[in-house]
């Protein structure tokens, strides 16, 4: 794969004076497509970003290489949509970015500039009605307008879908929640919406609805007040069940806020879900302690707040203090032995000794977690009762993790060995499978947890195997190999990612400049530090750490 620098200097004499690649491509309607091709002397710099963007929704091209570009064709006639792409001299002088904003009209393509404005057409609410694309499951992908348009005329309420491909959790919703008959029956009656949440087309919606983690899934309005709230995976049943019960009393935080100000007691846990749903813990712990909550997610979103306000403020002692609440109040539960062993590990991080009562503690649950998990039946009932975050098929993996921490933390390293070695046989016993990706993904972390590098290797490769089109294998892949310092092995699986990942590509380039500045390939990697940083993307806030880590790449080569 070719690598092409950017020569920023030379973009700006160019602007000031008419460009070297203006005019040098030319795209027509074929075969029911757009079809880009270039001059002699010039190519389309295939590294470089290219999208058909149309509503503030960015499609990457069908094709892209040098001598061609290829996107799918508008489905409306007048509608402007724009083609954005790089146009590079065969010299590698230059290397100018394009945006152009087209119609179809006719039947052929034609610059918006060419079009008499009384023809190109506002979208219409009828239009919208059975063209918009819809995945294999039914939901509109990427176009939030057009569902809105849909939702408004059916008065129906939306389910949107945020998440991404590289999302272990949202593939799972995707591969083996979405597809069933039980998901499908429930939401039979929602307008479906999945947004990728690293489009930046999307990324307005993630901040509008304070979305902190993915899959988030929302029930909105059709004006998008939102309903209900939902994160993370859970099976296909359980999932259901979830959506059903919700839909009996769809209300919004304010109708919500109202109710609990006269002290209902179902809107003020209704309040606390949704808040800890959102990540915000502070707010769900108001709402939970309002009912002398002694649930799982009520431990979950006050250790997690304590915790973090002991490492921004040093407030410690409160921290310790919740711990302990929990690992009394639950006693062995998988919420106390997690507050018992954070309770460790927290004072170990302090570098302080651990008292006497805490010994007990991680000593008795020691025995509770080797007896349990010697009947794997008792182990993922015990599991499953923790109602935060379902983890099949890992509960038995999951609590031999718990207890090598339980025993690490009392130093007994005999029994550590002991623990290893079951978690090893536990994560080759799994029955894992290529056409479960998500279920894959979710499991690599105990592969490392494990100590069985190989096996992660594997199964990476399985889901490269079944996976070809896909970066997510690739990316995944390369930053395995940079884990264990493997570069040559990385290098070919940064460039895929790169190549097949559009959404990602700032990641990936930078993951790639890396791997070429740990081989000693100087200018290559100074070559996919210039394409990074000429992306268009590159100054958005989410990707303020890459910017920062390429700077100081271009700065150190």
């Amino acid at each position: 794969m070719k690598v092409l620098g950017f020569i920023l200097a030379l973009f700006v004499a160019a602007s000031a004076f008419g460009r070297l690649s203006d005019g040098k491509a030319t795209f027509v309607v074929k075969d029911g497509k757009i079809v880009g091709t270039i001059q002699k002397g010039f190519h389309f710099n295939k590294e470089a970003p290219a999208a058909f963007a149309m509503k503030g929704v960015e499609i990457a091209p069908l094709v892209k290489e040098e001598s061609q570009l290829v996107f799918a064709m508008p489905t409306k006639e007048n509608e402007a949509f724009e083609l954005g792409f790089y146009v590079c001299d065969d010299k590698k002088t230059v290397c100018e970015e394009h945006k152009i904003t087209y119609v179809i009209s006719g039947g052929k393509l034609k610059p918006a500039s060419e079009v008499k404005k009384a023809e190109v057409a506002k979208p219409e609410v009828k239009a919208t009605t059975g063209k918009v694309h819809k995945n294999s499951h039914g939901f509109i992908e990427n176009d939030l307008e057009a569902a809105k348009t849909l939702a408004v005329k059916s008065k129906k309420n939306l389910l949107v879908d945020y998440g991404a491909p590289w999302c272990p959790a949202c593939v799972r919703l995707e591969t083996e929640v979405f597809g069933t008959k039980a998901f499908k029956n429930v939401t039979k009656d929602f307008i479906l919406v999945a947004l990728n949440a690293d489009m930046s087309a999307n990324k307005p919606f993630g901040k509008q609805y304070n979305i902190k983690a993915i899959p988030t899934v929302l029930i909105l309005k059709p004006d998008g007040t939102e309903l209900y709230r939902a994160l993370d995976f859970a099976p296909a049943d359980v999932y259901a069940k979830r959506i059903k019960d919700a839909k009996k009393n769809l209300q919004s935080t304010a109708d919500l806020e109202k109710l609990a100000q006269a002290g209902d007691q179902k809107a003020i846990e209704a309040l606390a879900v949704k808040a800890y749903n959102a990540l915000d813990m502070e707010t769900a712990v108001k709402w939970y302690r309002q009912i002398d909550s002694k649930s799982d997610r009520f431990a979950s979103a006050e250790t997690q707040w304590a915790s973090q306000q002991a490492r921004a403020e040093k407030k410690s002692e409160e921290y310790l203090a919740i711990l302990k609440k929990w690992a009394d109040l639950k006693p062995q539960s998988f919420t106390s032995v997690t507050a018992t062993n954070e309770w460790a590990e927290f004072l170990k991080s302090e570098k302080k000794d651990l008292p006497a009562d805490l010994k007990e503690r991680l000593k008795a649950n020691s025995e509770f977690l080797e007896k349990l998990t010697k009947s794997k039946a008792d182990t993922v009932k015990w599991v499953e009762s923790w109602e935060v975050s379902p983890m099949a098929p890992v509960e038995r993996a999951e609590a031999l993790s718990m207890w090598k921490v339980s025993a690490e933390a009392l130093g007994q390293k005999e029994e550590v060995v002991r623990i290893q070695q079951e978690l090893q046989n536990e994560v080759r016993s799994l029955k894992l499978s290529e056409i479960r990706p998500g279920e894959v993904m979710a499991t690599l972390f105990y592969f490392r947890q494990a100590g069985l590098p190989e096996l992660e290797e594997s199964w990476l490769l399985k889901l490269e195997k079944a996976n070809p089109d896909s970066y997510v294998p690739h990316m995944k892949l390369a930053s395995y190999y940079v884990r264990n310092k493997a570069y040559e092995k990385a290098l070919p699986q940064a460039k895929l990612a790169v190549e097949l990942g559009e959404d990602l590509r700032l990641h990936n380039l930078k993951t790639l400049a890396e791997i070429q500045k740990e081989l000693k390939q100087k200018d290559e990697a100074k070559k996919t530090i210039e394409i990074a940083l000429a992306h268009p993307q590159v100054k958005e806030e989410r990707f303020k750490d890459v910017l920062k880590s390429l700077e100081q790449m271009k700065k150190d080569l």
